[in-house]
């Protein structure tokens, strides 16, 4: 038999879509129940966010000819026209489109580690039709940081997207609540991710730390609102950081939402996940 996405609890997981870091075999990605018809969200809608860090990516590329001189040495952290938005959204290669005139591609030269990805394929390349006409468009409230892009905040509309502050129950930016709490989120604890093997074993990324028994630093959406080039990100022990946009050092966690009405297997796998039943 089979039962609706949304008889499943929070954390319970599921599979959706594959990923390839490098050159190994494509994975299927393991997604958790994040939350359920959360406020903002799409209605009936069921929050999915990888289970684990899948990646390594900077957020954005440094911009040598931004007249702004800490984007142009750290990268821009407005994520309306981040590099990591642009990939998490895109199919096939190339993928990369500027969104403003002094914007660059993810080249390891752009980055501060040789993690750049302007010559992998999208993130969504490895779904079926099927798994991406199921994800639904996300409208999201963005701050914006008080320097160069005069605070407060924005929309932006995503397939798949990262979490704020607000969302995993971290502080607000200045310029107001980002959004609301996802169930999934109480505490530094909840907080804590930490990477697949897949990510371990194949990014170009090296850090004694960076194993798969350690939580590590994960990307938010939210600027530090107090300069042009710094990024809200979880640390290793679920607390609230940050980091230049071109670190090429911190996690990615992308997260997708999903019809409360998908049907999906009535019992787990071997691996404690739920498969989705396409008709």
């Amino acid at each position: 038999m089979a039962i609706q996405l949304k008889n499943l609890n929070v954390g319970d997981k599921v599979r959706l879509g594959k990923y390839q870091v490098k050159n190994e075999t494509k994975k299927d990605l393991i997604w958790q129940v994040a939350a359920k018809n959360h406020i903002g969200y799409p209605s009936n809608s069921v929050t999915l966010l990888t289970e684990k860090i899948i990646d390594v990516r900077g957020f954005d590329a440094k911009e040598p000819s931004n007249s702004n001189s800490d984007r142009k040495n750290y990268g821009n952290n407005r994520y309306k026209d981040s590099n990591l938005r642009q990939w998490l959204n895109k199919a096939g290669q190339p993928w990369f489109s500027k969104t403003h005139n002094a914007d660059e591609p993810p080249t390891d030269a752009g980055m501060s580690h040789p993690t750049g990805y302007d010559t992998k394929q999208g993130f969504l390349s490895s779904f079926t039709q099927e798994e991406l006409n199921a994800i639904l468009n996300t409208t999201l409230t963005v701050a914006k940081n008080t320097v160069t892009d005069g605070g407060g905040t924005e929309v932006v509309t995503d397939k798949v997207f990262l979490l704020s502050n607000t969302e995993v129950g971290l502080a607000n930016e200045p310029g107001g609540a980002e959004g609301s709490r996802l169930a999934m989120f109480s505490s530094d604890a909840s907080r804590i991710a930490y990477p697949t093997a897949q990510a371990v074993d194949n990014s170009n990324y090296s850090n004694t730390n960076f194993a798969t028994s350690k939580g590590w630093y994960w990307w938010l959406r939210s600027p530090s609102s107090g300069n042009s080039y710094s990024v809200r990100n979880v640390s290793t022990g679920g607390s609230l950081s940050s980091s230049g946009a071109f670190s090429g050092g911190s996690g990615v966690r992308p997260l997708c939402n999903l019809s409360s009405e998908i049907l999906v297997s009535d019992t787990t796998d071997s691996d404690g996940c739920y498969t989705i039943i396409w008709n």
